[in-house]
């Protein structure tokens, strides 16, 4: 089977998941995890969700859908303003991980995406502000998508998630995936890590 399809599917059946709240989607197939989140996300019928952007410059809503190569998608001009994708309307805002904040808290959608992930993976606090969101949010699903890897390790986030999927394509495009894993370990010789 397809990595992508199995994501797809894994993805679906989380959405299903009344036990689930949590996911943390990674892998270093970054265009393929948004693009099968977003499929996934809009067979779902008309939902409506918030996209939380994570340390991002003013132009973190087009990064979004460029990382899914969606490049000819109309955005938002700024934050809270509610684009459509298909059968999902999505809202935009800027998340910190700074401090506690409770702006979304009794909002009910049917999905948060918390993006990007990466730059929180590091430090403690900042998991832990995220994981006291989730345990807040009347939100249905939260889905922290990551960007960058293997350059930045998510694993620390896998104890404050329901389920973890990772798509990595290596059967899909095992030469892109050969070639990533050669850069990042290029990059680790040449920073002395290796």
């Amino acid at each position: 089977m397809s990595d992508i399809k199995n994501a797809y599917d894994q993805i679906l059946e989380f959405m299903s998941n009344d036990s689930e709240k949590t996911l943390l989607l990674s892998g270093i197939a970054d265009k393929e995890k948004h693009q099968a989140l977003l499929k996934a996300l809009n067979s779902q019928g008309e939902l409506k969700g918030l996209v939380n952007l994570i340390h991002t410059t003013k132009d973190g809503i087009q990064n979004f859908f460029r990382w899914a190569e969606l490049y000819n998608v109309s955005v938002p001009n700024k934050y809270g303003q509610g684009m459509k994708l298909s059968n999902l309307t999505i809202f935009f805002d800027n998340l910190t991980t700074k401090r506690n904040t409770g702006k979304y808290d009794d909002y009910v959608f049917d999905f948060m995406i918390v993006w990007p992930i990466q730059s929180v993976t590091e430090n403690e606090n900042e998991i832990q502000m995220l994981k006291e969101m989730a345990e807040r949010q009347q939100t249905k699903k939260i889905i922290y998508l990551t960007i960058k890897e293997p350059w930045y390790n998510p694993k620390s986030l896998e104890p404050i998630v329901d389920r973890v999927i990772q798509l990595d394509c290596e059967n899909d495009d095992p030469k892109e995936y050969q070639r990533i894993l050669a850069a990042y370990e290029d990059d680790m010789k040449r920073y002395g890590y290796l």
